[in-house]
C-alpha cells in the first residue's frame, strides 16, 4: 500500500482516503484497561506478540497501559531487530536453525523457541546461549516426555516452557500441574511457565496458577475472532472503503480487494449492513450482495466499514494505520515492521 495523500488532524475519519486501515485509539484503550485489570489479581507477567500489529507506537502503547510487562514476542528475527529498541526481552517463535540467524538472535539479546529433539540437536553445537521449548496444547495433546529426559541430560539453558494453547478450554485448566505430576524433574531445568495461544481475556483467571507469564496475541487490536472470543472488549481495528459501483439491484463493488485485505483466515465482514454478504474478492475490489432495501440506501461515493477476518495478516498490507479519536482523525502510526519476514 502507498503512503496515504496527508489529511489534516480534525478530518473526519470518513473523509480519509480508502482503502484506510482505522485504529480507533479510544477503543484500544479501553481493551488494554479490560486486560489490566483483569491481570491485577494475578502473578503473570505480560509478553506482548508484536507479530499481531508490526507496530512501534502500539507496542508503546501497550507497555505503558499494563506494568507489568516483561517483554515481547516476534515472529522472527527482522521484527526482533525492529522491536529491540523497546524491549531487551525477546522470544523469536520461528524456529532459528542457521549459525548466521542464531549469530544474529544473540546479538539482540533475544531467545529461540524449539519443540523438538531433532531441533535442538541441530542447533547444540552452533548455539550455547538461553531458549524456551514449546509445547503445544490442543485437543488431543500429549506431553513429550523424551524432551523433557533429554534436556535432563544436556547442558541447555532453558529459560522456560512456553504452552501454547490451540484453543483455551476448562478441561485444560490444570495443564502446567498435570505436566510438573508426570515429569516433576522439569523444576530442575526452569520454573518459568507460559501461556500463550488463544485465550481470552475472561479465561485468564482460570490459567494454571504455575503459569508465570502469559503472551498476550491480538489485543488491544481486535478481528472477527477476538470479538466473538471477547464479547466484552470495544472493536478497534476496520478498513474503510468506498462504494464504487452498482453493477445490478442485487450487488455492490468496492474500491478494496486482496490486495488490502487478506483473506487467507476468511472474508470480512461488513460493518452495520445486516443483509451484506461478501461474494468475492478480486486483487482490488470486493463484490457484495445485499438485499433490496440495504442496496437502495446505498450510493456511488458511500463509504463502507469492514472488519478484518485476521489482524496480523492485514497489518501487513498497510504502511500506515489512521489513529482517530472521537470519529476525528488525531494522528497516524507506521507499521514498522511490515515487511519483515526474515
Amino acid at each position: 500500500m502507498e503512503r496515504p495523500i496527508k489529511k489534516d488532524p480534525g478530518t473526519h475519519y470518513t473523509k480519509l482516503d480508502t482503502p484506510s486501515l482505522i485504529l480507533d485509539l479510544d477503543a484500544a484503550k479501553t481493551n488494554l484497561t479490560l486486560i489490566s485489570t483483569k491481570l491485577n489479581s494475578l502473578k503473570l507477567k505480560v509478553r506482548w506478540n508484536v507479530n499481531s500489529h508490526l507496530t512501534k507506537d502500539i507496542l508503546s502503547l501497550q507497555m505503558k497501559s499494563v506494568s507489568d510487562t516483561k517483554g515481547i514476542s516476534v515472529t522472527n528475527i527482522s521484527q526482533a531487530s525492529v522491536f529491540s529498541s523497546l524491549s531487551d526481552d525477546i522470544i523469536v517463535n520461528n524456529v532459528v536453525l542457521s549459525e548466521s540467524k542464531l549469530s544474529s538472535i544473540t546479538e539482540l539479546n533475544a531467545s529461540p523457541v524449539y519443540s523438538s529433539i531433532l531441533q535442538l540437536n541441530k542447533i547444540k553445537s552452533i548455539y550455547s546461549g538461553g531458549l524456551y521449548i514449546k509445547i503445544r496444547i490442543d485437543s488431543d495433546f500429549k506431553f513429550e516426555s523424551d524432551v523433557i529426559k533429554y534436556l535432563l541430560n544436556e547442558n541447555y539453558s532453558i529459560k522456560g516452557i512456553i504452552f501454547e494453547f490451540y484453543k483455551y478450554e476448562k478441561s485444560k485448566n490444570h495443564v502446567v500441574q498435570k505436566f510438573l505430576n508426570n515429569y516433576p524433574s522439569t523444576l530442575n531445568i526452569t520454573d518459568n511457565f507460559i501461556a500463550s495461544g488463544d485465550i481470552a481475556i475472561d479465561d485468564y483467571e482460570k490459567l494454571d496458577p504455575n503459569f508465570t507469564e502469559i503472551i498476550i496475541d491480538k489485543l488491544p487490536l481486535t478481528d472477527i475472532d477476538c470479538i466473538e472470543s471477547n464479547p466484552q472488549v470495544k472493536e478497534s481495528v476496520k478498513v474503510l472503503t468506498t462504494v464504487l459501483s452498482k453493477p445490478d439491484s442485487e450487488r455492490i463493488i468496492l474500491d478494496t480487494g486482496q490486495k488490502a485485505v487478506n483473506i487467507d483466515y476468511g472474508f470480512p465482514k461488513v460493518k452495520n449492513i445486516q443483509s451484506a454478504q461478501i461474494g468475492y474478492l478480486s486483487a482490488e475490489h470486493t463484490n457484495i450482495e445485499l438485499n433490496d432495501q440495504d442496496h437502495s440506501a446505498l450510493n456511488i461515493g458511500d463509504k463502507i466499514e469492514l472488519i478484518p477476518s485476521d489482524i496480523s495478516s492485514i497489518m501487513n498490507q498497510f504502511n500506515f494505520l489512521s489513529v482517530v479519536k472521537n470519529d476525528k482523525l488525531i494522528s497516524t502510526y507506521e507499521i514498522t515492521a511490515r515487511g519483515a519476514y526474515k
